[in-house]
């Protein structure tokens, strides 16, 4: 037997001890084709390339949330119309609500109701309750279910006891599907 390193024993047939030289080239072929056929899964049956693995969303990188035009123009979002028939005593204020935006009636448990005071300058006093439609109830997913006035939304009240000019303010929390406004006081003068 040789004392060469680089060199292997095999049996042939005739049973005596052969010598090959050891390859490194032809070794490195076959670690590599064993490698690949042990680490690279079967292809599927129906020529896809099998389930996708689980991402994980640990916070890091985010989907970018959709970016709106612009953000709500709560100004322009209502319009306070006051009026007042002396032959019936009766303040009429109405609420002009834009489109895309809405405020909340009677039985709103999450935000705040509309609500309408007369101020006491010159001796006026609502008679009774203040007439407030009452809205449609809309889902708004996890917030619940919402009481909601659009359009045009007529408050009505009888007053009595007063002369010259109505002072009174209407609170209204104005809102879109997506955001609203702090709850604001708009205050209007009916001169007299």
């Amino acid at each position: 037997m040789d004392n060469d390193p680089s060199a292997r024993e095999s049996a042939d047939f005739s049973g005596g001890p052969v010598h090959q030289p050891l390859r490194p080239k032809h070794f490195v072929v076959v670690v590599v084709v064993v490698a690949g056929l042990l680490g690279c899964p079967a292809p599927a049956n129906d020529g896809d390339f099998g389930q996708a693995k689980p991402v994980k969303n640990d916070g890091m990188v985010q989907k970018p949330a959709p970016v709106e035009a612009a953000p709500p123009d709560w100004t322009a979002a209502l319009t306070v119309v006051p009026a007042f028939d002396a032959s019936t005593s009766t303040l009429l204020v109405v609420l002009k609500i834009k489109d895309g935006f809405h405020a909340y009636g009677p039985g709103e448990e999450v935000s705040k109701p509309v609500a309408l005071s007369v101020d006491a300058d010159h001796g006026w006093i609502i008679d009774g309750a203040v007439d407030i439609p009452s809205g449609k109830k809309k889902d708004l997913g996890a917030l619940g279910t919402s009481v909601i006035l659009e359009g045009e939304v007529p408050l009505k009240a009888k007053l009595k006891a007063g002369s010259g000019a109505i002072s009174g303010v209407v609170e209204v929390q104005v809102c879109t599907d997506k955001a609203c406004d702090r709850p604001k006081k708009h205050p209007f003068t009916i001169p007299g």
